[in-house]
């Protein structure tokens, strides 16, 4: 009798315990995330600081922590790699940690954290699961990243990349060409002519030359900073997506344009080349913080985005991070934007000059180009996928296909 009531009253304890234990085990429990930096460029690594800390007396005998990072961040681990003896790096989302917490005490974390793509990330995320000295009790708690706490939040803005190197141009495959050392040409600064070559715009012919060489001649033209330019970015990852509005259908190609996108940018930053971006997203995103505007004129003006005009260093560094919390989402298809800039010329043609950005090429861009030139605007393209473009690309637009491979 004497063991019964005693394996009753342990029983009984336990029971106590295991109550007070879930009740109690989260309370005066506080997780705190802080970042080092507040804002980086892509593939650049930063600290993630994090915090635990058990205000009560009650004590955690054991505590699992998974440390949650958004889709976009990775954690820098440096792991045993037991057949080569060696360090190995890994990149995980989530990191499980096992701990003992003592009342009153607080642990205190630091984890490298790679940016691996642009956005805006608000980092705090975490599931916590307690448990009593018997394992009988576990309880689970998920903690949510709050997006008002300024120190953990991290903005990663898109990184430039070489264009020249990662991109070449059609009309270029075989034989001698120009490299340029800039996007833009002004017609009136001549640097002389040079013989003609396939794929020459017939505006830069130099006809005079041409008759008193008997061939055709083309002008050499000085680069300018004079010029003021559009860049235009098709949100769209093919010709027919299945939901607008909605995201892309393959968001690598489209990220890969807003790179294209801040290497213009960056190329330009140091110059006072005015620029402004057009894109087939929702306005409403931005709010009123970016100083952005919808395009003029009709219903489908509404639905597409127009940056201001950015100009210098400090403009470009905005612009950037314009690019960092602009989401993946179509707002209409890149056909309807393109006939709407057509009825509305001048409000998105200043300078003459367009650069498209693009994940394909079709018709529609191809005759868009030849209407664009008939009033006297041009339009280089930049393509960042090699499937899914027109079968036929004529020689007189200048287009740059990629050329690279991803890390």
């Amino acid at each position: 009798m004497i063991y019964i009531a005693i394996v009753l009253a342990a029983v009984a304890v336990m029971m106590i315990q295991a109550r007070i234990f879930r009740k109690k085990a989260f309370e005066d429990l506080e997780y705190a995330v802080s970042l080092s930096v507040y804002e980086v460029f892509e593939g650049e690594e930063i600290y993630l600081y994090e915090e635990i800390k058990n205000n009560k007396l009650l004590p955690l005998p054991f505590l699992k922590v998974d440390t949650e990072l958004p889709d976009g961040l990775s954690f820098h681990i440096l792991e045993d790699d037991r057949k080569r003896g060696t360090k190995r790096d890994t990149y995980p989302r989530v990191i499980h940690s096992l701990f003992v917490l003592r009342s009153r005490q607080m642990i205190r974390r630091r984890w490298r954290v790679r940016c691996d793509v642009r956005g805006t990330y608000h980092l705090g995320s975490a599931t916590l699961l307690a448990d009593d000295v018997f394992g009988t009790s576990p309880v689970v708690k998920v903690i949510e990243a709050a997006r008002d706490v300024p120190s953990a939040t991290i903005v990663v803005l898109p990184k430039a990349i070489d264009l020249e190197r990662n991109f070449t141009a059609s009309r270029y495959t075989s034989g001698d060409f120009l490299v340029q050392s800039s996007l833009l040409t002004d017609p009136l600064l001549k640097a002389g002519v040079r013989d003609y070559v396939p794929g020459d715009p017939m505006n830069r012919i130099n006809w005079m030359q041409t008759a008193v060489r008997g061939s055709l001649m083309t002008n050499l033209e000085e680069f300018t900073n004079r010029h003021q330019f559009n860049i235009i970015m098709n949100m769209q990852a093919r010709d027919i997506e299945k939901v607008i509005p909605g995201p892309p259908s393959n968001r690598a190609p489209v990220e890969l344009c807003m790179t294209v996108v801040a290497s213009i940018l960056d190329g330009v930053a140091a110059e006072s080349i005015p620029v402004r971006f057009i894109c087939n997203t929702p306005p409403e995103q931005f709010g009123e913080d970016m100083n952005a505007s919808r395009g003029e004129g009709d219903a489908v003006g509404e639905k597409v985005f127009v940056s201001p005009v950015f100009r210098g260093t400090p403009s470009v560094i905005g612009a950037l991070r314009m690019l960092a919390t602009l989401e993946l989402m179509i707002s209409v298809p890149i056909e309807k934007m393109l006939d709407h800039i057509l009825q509305n010329p001048y409000a998105y043609t200043s300078g003459g000059n367009m650069i498209f950005v693009s994940s394909y090429l079709d018709e529609r861009m191809i005759n868009f180009t030849y209407a664009m030139r008939r009033m006297g605007v041009t339009v280089i393209f930049y393509i960042t996928s090699t499937s899914l473009n027109a079968h036929i690309i004529p020689e007189d637009i200048e287009v740059h296909f990629r050329t690279f491979t991803d890390e």
